[in-house]
């Protein structure tokens, strides 16, 4: 057994556990508020509140790489296509801001406003990629029940965000009570994969 091998059940033990006590936090401050409270008056407050949130956005790609080793090997297509789409977002943003911040420091490459679409679009765009990307996993991850239970959790961390913020988009309006909805969703979603996270192995009968 290599180093990395040896370590592997300890970082997915660790990444299981961040994920559940951020989730939790999430849960806490939908119900009772009490996080935001006690950041009141505190420098960057803004940013320390959306610290649980951002460890679930963080650790979601890790999640799905460790998970691509479950199924690579029965689900090659999805697995690859779903790993594609989870790159997608955070490769997209680096991208953009870098793009965006070359161009506002020299004359070297235009300006993204000659984008077809604009930042806002394209943002929601890799959004969409992310999510699919996910609940990707998830969908393959319900068709065996040792895994059913990580499966569902993954396509409600997904689907959870994704579908408030795509009906704020189109609909122009961002009420609060889809913003709970969001919340409670990502919060619980994220409780979950921490529980569920490293997946069992699957069934060796699985195929595309």
């Amino acid at each position: 057994m290599s180093l990395a091998d040896s370590g592997r059940p300890e970082i997915e033990r660790w990444t299981g556990r961040l994920l559940g006590v951020a989730g939790a936090i999430l849960l806490v401050e939908a119900a009772s508020g009490l996080y935001s409270e006690s950041l009141a008056g505190v420098p960057f407050s803004w940013a320390l509140s959306a610290i649980p949130f951002g460890i679930g956005f963080a650790l979601a790609p890790l999640v799905l790489l460790r998970s691509y080793q479950s199924l690579a090997d029965r689900t090659p297509m999805t697995a690859i296509v779903g790993v594609a789409f989870v790159a997608s977002l955070p490769v997209g943003t680096i991208v953009l801001v870098g793009w965006a911040s070359l161009a506002r420091a020299s004359d070297l490459v235009p300006n993204v406003t000659v984008l077809p679409v604009t930042i806002s679009t394209a943002f929601f765009t890799l959004l969409g990629l992310f999510a699919i990307g996910i609940a990707a996993f998830g969908v393959v991850f319900l068709r065996d029940d040792r895994t059913r239970l990580l499966g569902g959790s993954l396509v409600l961390f997904a689907s959870g965000w994704a579908i408030p913020l795509a009906v704020a988009k189109l609909s122009g309006a961002y009420p609060s009570w889809l913003a709970d909805v969001l919340v409670v969703s990502v919060a619980t979603s994220m409780l979950v994969v921490g529980y569920a996270f490293p997946p069992t192995e699957p069934d060796r009968g699985w195929h595309n």
